[in-house]
């Protein structure tokens, strides 16, 4: 226990290191080049504070588990229809082929562009943004799927079969267990997608949400409600991150 809890704060020497020096900046650099300086760059000591304000009336909450509730099903979703696409787009090469056109099409267009579309479509609320959260996961999934199918070694694939196997266990077996790393790759990089694309949907098309906090702070001239709405945005992040990661180790134990 001891080396573990002094592994832990080791880790942690850099953040406190940056804590340390953001509040070095804004309490004595900063304010010798404006006088203003609190009103535009906040010590953390602001930032906390204005959290424990809105923790103790409830609204805080409110939009973690709003924007958190958006995420979780924009990108649920993403996954539940490119990890099978992109599993049927790997084992034929015909399906593929049909595919291909369209996926590279809609790729390269921005997630941000569809903000304007989600609006015409579904209207300020939560429908658009889990549609922008969609748009912006489902490609990174789909498409490291595929390339983790592609992955596979030849030789697997021959031995398998070589030994008795049939196109299921083939499948069940050799291909999807050697594709899951790459798979949990696009799962990772589709979650830091979501949550990225969820902050400029919230703040162009919702009434609630850290996004529109963000965008609120502006309204009301506290750059501490911005600061704290990015910084719970990178740390619940991270914690999704964690998640996949032991997720990744429950469903991959030889790696």
């Amino acid at each position: 226990m001891r080396r573990f809890l002094s592994v832990r704060v080791w880790d942690l020497t850099t953040t406190v290191l940056v804590v340390v020096l953001w509040e070095i900046v804004a309490d004595y650099i900063y304010p010798a080049f404006n006088a203003n300086s609190r009103n535009i760059f906040p010590p953390p000591w602001a930032v906390v504070q204005t959290a424990g304000n809105l923790i103790s009336n409830g609204e805080l909450f409110h939009h973690i588990g709003v924007s958190l509730l958006r995420v979780v099903v924009g990108f649920s979703a993403a996954a539940l229809i490119a990890i099978p696409l992109g599993l049927s787009m790997g084992a034929w090469p015909g399906w593929r082929r049909q595919m291909s056109v369209v996926v590279e099409v809609l790729r390269p267009i921005p997630p941000f562009a569809w903000i304007p579309i989600g609006l015409l479509w579904f209207g300020v609320g939560d429908t658009q943004s889990i549609f922008v959260i969609f748009i912006a996961s489902v490609f990174s999934i789909l498409l490291n799927t595929v390339a983790g199918i592609d992955a596979v070694e030849p030789i697997l694939r021959r031995s398998a079969l070589s030994l008795g196997a049939d196109r299921r266990k083939l499948f069940y077996h050799v291909i999807l267990p050697a594709a899951l790393p790459q798979i949990v790759v696009g799962l990772r990089i589709g979650l830091a997608f979501a949550w990225m694309v969820l902050v400029a949907s919230e703040l162009i098309g919702s009434t609630s949400g850290l996004g529109y906090l963000i965008l609120d702070s502006r309204n009301l001239g506290l750059p501490s409600l911005a600061f704290m709405g990015m910084l719970i945005i990178g740390l619940i992040g991270y914690i999704l991150d964690i998640g996949l990661r032991t997720l990744e180790r429950m469903l991959m134990p030889w790696r």
